[in-house]
């Protein structure tokens, strides 16, 4: 039987972050967030200004990701842990029969948002892999759990070109301020009359989701889990599949999942998945804006007013479909006979 991993997070979360902000050990940014709704699709985008970071240096643990040898850096996710930083560990199970897998949480020492914080792997595992059942439903168990006082958006940033800095396996948990991530209201329109089926949604790129309707019982909600995360990388790879066909620069051998880049998005009702082409946007005067994970839940950061305002110009669906791939044709793609065409922009 799974276990229920990380009981009573929250006010360890809350308590941690205030005393690790008060010791000067986790550097929180302050930011200013600029509201700009799609006329089109009507999803409120948010844009996160921070001048600030644009003097600090931003390739830390870039070296790894970029598959550059150079000396590696001290893993920052691995013990000894620092004590401020520190929230909890636990080792969740997906049946009696299981071992288990270890994980901790930790806040996220660099922040614009307050009580960011992170879901590490125990052992060393590489970022490159996909998500494993347990790993998925122990996200999912968080966000549940965390709920009930403030909701938040999980986040998993996946190969070179997604916007991941470090190398050891790492979710991200973001609190919404408001209580609603900007996709959700788009996703609840555009949902398919079988929830059961993966859908895309009306955008300019290629986009996966699955909703969820997680088993009550424990014991089968990581299979159950694994299973709706399984049937987005197999859409997610035969749309590159077919793309690599139609123009063979897009890969240089055979599509492997390992080598592919994609920006995971999850609630406690939704995974989304977005497959990656490149890392960053350059605006016309030549600034690159590093878009992960959060860009596709509705929210990209910015560190120069220049970019704000260009950002401002062409609107933020533009950046996105400028480093994703072209959205999946209807009979596009056969991986998951599911997948439903929910139409496309005027």
């Amino acid at each position: 039987m799974a276990t229920q991993p990380f009981a009573g997070l929250a006010p360890k979360i809350k308590a941690q972050y205030a005393a690790a902000l008060k010791a000067g050990t986790l550097l929180f940014t302050e930011s200013e967030v600029v509201e700009l709704d799609d006329e089109r699709t009507g999803i409120p985008f948010e844009v996160r200004f921070a001048p600030a970071l644009a003097k600090k240096p931003t390739d830390q643990g870039k070296g790894e990701q970029k598959g550059e040898r150079r000396d590696a850096p001290p893993d920052p996710f691995a013990p000894p842990y620092q004590q401020d930083l520190y929230v909890a560990e636990d080792v969740v199970k997906e049946d009696e029969h299981d071992a288990g897998e270890g994980f901790v949480v930790l806040l996220n020492k660099f922040c614009v948002t307050p009580r960011h914080f992170l879901l590490v792997t125990k052992e060393f595992v590489k970022q490159t892999t996909p998500l494993s059942p347990v790993e998925i439903y122990t996200a999912w168990s968080i966000l549940k759990q965390l709920s009930s006082r403030e909701k938040h958006l999980a986040f998993f940033n996946c190969g070179a070109d997604s916007g991941a800095s470090q190398p050891h396996k790492h979710l991200q948990f973001i609190p919404l301020s408001n209580g609603v991530a900007p996709f959700d209201s788009f996703i609840d329109e555009h949902k398919p009359k079988n929830e059961k089926s993966c859908f895309q949604l009306p955008l300019p790129y290629a986009n996966f989701t699955a909703l969820l309707d997680v088993p009550s019982d424990p014991s089968e909600a990581p299979a159950y889990l694994g299973h709706r995360f399984l049937e987005l990388l197999d859409l997610m790879i035969d749309h590159r599949r077919r793309l690599a066909e139609e123009d063979p620069s897009l890969a240089s051998g055979p599509v492997r999942l390992s080598e592919l880049s994609y920006n995971v998005v999850m609630t406690a009702s939704y995974i989304h998945l977005v497959p990656r082409r490149r890392e960053k946007f350059t605006t016309s005067t030549g600034r690159a804006i590093s878009i992960n994970s959060l860009g596709f839940a509705g929210m990209i950061l910015v560190k120069e007013q220049e970019a704000l305002d260009e950002v401002k110009e062409v609107g933020v669906l533009k950046v996105l479909e400028n480093v994703a791939f072209r959205p999946v044709e209807l009979g596009d793609t056969h991986a998951a006979d599911a997948i439903v065409a929910c139409g496309g922009l005027a």
